[in-house]
């Protein structure tokens, strides 16, 4: 019993993870991966915005985007099994004047 307690702890922090793969145009994208039965676009975001040095970034893909509320499922988790979010994003550059300014 403690052995799945162990898995599921670990599965939900490994669930979100970033790294960075080339795309057009010589850029470098990042992949944001937010998989996990408690993870949700909003923790997507954050990560994105977090891993963008400008804190501006422009959404490339996304994938998983299946509609949910958190208000569908007992406890705002789905009792059927893992859900999958990942997106690929490219960070923008900072605006003239401005820091930190974080616009999706």
């Amino acid at each position: 019993m403690k052995y799945i307690f162990i898995a599921m702890a670990v599965l939900s922090i490994a669930g979100c993870a970033a790294t960075s793969k080339p795309i057009k145009q010589g850029k470098r994208g990042i992949h944001i991966n937010c998989s996990g039965l408690s993870s949700s676009w909003d923790k997507c975001y954050t990560l994105a915005t977090s891993a963008c040095e400008s804190r501006r970034y422009k959404v490339i893909a996304k994938s998983g985007d299946a509609v949910e509320e958190p208000g569908d499922y007992p406890f705002g988790l789905n009792p059927a099994g893992y859900t999958s979010r990942s997106m690929i994003i490219v960070c923008r550059k900072a605006a003239p004047g401005v820091e930190n300014a974080s616009q999706p």
